[in-house]
């Protein structure tokens, strides 16, 4: 397994776990109120879902044919652009901000950032998986 799977890998159990503890809060919410903190149920989804999305990402870098290092900073890419998207909404939930956008809250920063990791990480893998399908 390469360092880029590992720390996928890693990444995406670390994430699932924590998007199960937010489910735990979430519960506790909603046992005494009709509807859980949107930026919460965020948060809780989120890490769920980015927890299995590393999972598979860390099954589709085994294919992708470029030099690890450049493999390597890809996942590194994708789980910082995940961390900050889970920190974010986990801020916003915690400050209980409104509307994050609105407000430009220390949240919405992180979730700002985010993005262009997620996209250059995700790109990268792409790019190698499909030099590897196509060759």
């Amino acid at each position: 397994m390469s360092t880029a799977q590992r720390i996928v890998l890693v990444y995406g159990t670390l994430s699932i776990v924590y998007g199960m503890t937010l489910g735990l809060s979430l519960s506790g919410i909603r046992m005494s109120q009709p509807a859980g903190p949107r930026h919460l149920i965020t948060a809780h989804l989120s890490a769920l879902m980015q927890g299995a999305m590393h999972l598979g990402l860390s099954v589709a870098l085994g294919f992708a044919t470029f030099t690890p290092w450049v493999l390597t900073a890809s996942a590194v890419a994708l789980v910082c652009g995940s961390a900050l998207f889970v920190a974010g909404a986990t801020a916003n939930w915690l400050m209980n901000v409104g509307d994050h956008f609105a407000e430009r809250s220390p949240g919405w920063y992180l979730l700002y950032a985010s993005g262009p990791l997620h996209l250059a990480g995700a790109l990268v893998v792409l790019a190698g998986v499909t030099r590897a399908a196509l060759s």
